[in-house]
């Protein structure tokens, strides 16, 4: 019999903003109109012209418009098992999902930086210098926050890198959590 076993550590991104969805559904309902005009002027109307550029139409814009359909309803949660080390991220649009699973050897730390665009990022980093990218931030203390909770849970150490070639590894002992 197989064994089911529970995550460790488990993060849900959360629900979306009603702003974000309406987006999305404007931006599928789109996608669908150019779909529907496509199929009808290539097997219906059978206007060669106007279907070619019917579908030209639905290659450039339903691309644009499924992608940032799927940008705005889409969410990412990230379930961690430690005594298998294994790492799925859960990406999640509606009812449907995909898992993407990452097999690792041994967790090593966790780390918070600030990217080129004033975002704060934070990594998972596993033998041989490879590092898996969790979840962005607005601002240093939500990413602070998130990687110590983190590192808490894997009891692993914490790296601050927010400064360029100043990195600092955070004593977990001296903070009251």
């Amino acid at each position: 019999m197989k064994e089911i076993t529970e995550f460790e550590v488990s993060i849900f991104e959360g629900k979306r903003a009603w702003y974000e969805l309406l987006l999305a559904a404007i931006f599928y309902s789109a996608f669908i109109y150019m779909v529907t005009l496509t199929i009808y002027y290539g097997f219906i109307e059978k206007s060669v012209q106007i279907f070619i550029r019917a579908f030209v139409t639905l290659l450039i814009c339903g691309t644009y418009s499924i992608v940032y359909g799927l940008r705005f309803s889409a969410t990412k949660n990230l379930l961690i098992d430690v005594d298998t080390n294994l790492i799925v991220s859960r990406y999640v649009v509606g009812p449907f999902s995909y898992d993407a699973k990452s097999k690792v050897t041994e967790f090593e730390y966790v780390s918070f930086y600030e990217d080129r665009y004033g975002c704060f990022g934070t990594n998972l980093w596993y033998v041989k210098n490879k590092h898996y990218k969790m979840y962005s931030f607005e601002n240093k203390e939500a990413a602070y926050q998130f990687a110590l909770e983190i590192s808490n849970k894997l009891n692993i150490d914490l790296l601050d890198a927010t400064e360029k070639g100043n990195f600092q590894w955070i004593e977990k002992q001296n903070l009251n959590k």
